[in-house]
């Protein structure tokens, strides 16, 4: 008679799946990332930090962004424009970008992101998914907005943020209006 073995608990009972964004699973979206520094790298120069406060928000010197008009229903961004794919207004997602370096000499003590998204997005720092949102049609979302604790996820040196932003029930229109804000503030210590 053979005898059986117990089953183990490190054994999965079932397969257990990564969350989804946009209907995209994390692994594509991932390579949505990594083409967009791969292009970002040959056209964006890197700008070098050095003031202690810091404010970087959306507008045309993103990496594929073009500053569109603010919808009625969009809250306003202090220091940000909202943009769009600036290859094809029309498009139904748009993946901007901007890269940075921050002081060495400098310790980073508070990090935050300010995103407001027609309709929803990901938005991957330094190869980190930040925020990662699923498919809907949500008004809180840009207004009035969202903010985010990011200072965990930016370093000294190089940064780079990436937002994937998608627009919910196909292509963008005047009857089906998309747009992206956000602002990344840092506030860095004294000189070291």
């Amino acid at each position: 008679m053979t005898q059986m073995r117990p089953r183990s608990n490190a054994i999965p009972k079932r397969i257990v799946r990564l969350p989804r964004s946009a209907g995209l699973p994390k692994s594509k979206l991932m390579s949505m990332y990594y083409a967009q520094l791969r292009l970002m790298n040959k056209r964006l120069r890197v700008p070098f930090i050095t003031q202690r406060t810091i404010s970087i928000g959306t507008d045309n010197s993103w990496f594929n962004a073009q500053i569109i008009p603010r919808d009625p229903a969009w809250v306003p961004v202090t220091n940000a424009n909202y943009v769009w794919y600036s290859g094809n207004l029309n498009s139904d997602n748009a993946i901007i970008s901007t890269r940075f370096n921050l002081s060495q000499r400098r310790a980073i003590l508070s990090g935050s992101l300010f995103l407001s998204v027609d309709n929803y997005a990901v938005v991957i720092i330094n190869g980190v998914p930040v925020v990662f949102d699923g498919p809907q049609n949500t008004p809180s979302f840009f207004n009035p907005g969202r903010t985010f604790d990011v200072r965990r996820f930016l370093r000294r040196g190089r940064n780079n943020i990436v937002i994937i932003a998608f627009n919910f029930g196909g292509p963008r229109s005047t009857a089906n209006p998309a747009g992206v804000a956000a602002r990344l503030d840092i506030q860095l210590s004294s000189l070291r």
